[in-house]
């Protein structure tokens, strides 16, 4: 009997070690967001791509190409006059309008992502 009891308590422990793992796991798929580590990431290819030699940041005012300041939160793209869109935003790096070199051969589509996300942040 005692035999049995045991068996009962172990299978009780494993199950609810794993329900724990589980839970865990769900929070940390849907609390920690994504986006944030893509945010990060975005950053850091904005600086080593040569984003930062053309545009600033933390300003609208111009560098070589417009500042980016705000972005997503504007209704056009500073030069196209496009609606600001990941999209838009996405055929911007891969086609650019006017003097801006094309970043379509120079990054991946999950760098475009990482970036689109960095300057959604701004």
């Amino acid at each position: 009997m005692r035999k049995t009891k045991l068996k009962h308590t172990t299978i009780t422990v494993t199950i609810t070690l794993v329900s724990v793992a589980v839970i865990f796991a769900l929070i940390r798929a849907f609390v920690i967001h994504p986006a944030d580590s893509f945010a990060e990431e975005g950053s850091v290819l904005f600086v080593s791509k040569g984003c930062s030699q053309c545009h600033f940041v933390d300003s609208m005012e111009t560098k070589v190409g417009p500042g980016l300041e705000g972005l997503f939160k504007q209704e056009k793209l500073p030069m196209s006059g496009w609606k600001v869109t990941e999209e838009n935003v996405r055929m911007q790096l891969e086609t650019p309008f006017k003097d801006m070199p094309s970043f379509a051969d120079r990054l991946t589509r999950e760098q475009m992502t990482q970036l689109i996300e960095y300057l959604k942040a701004l």
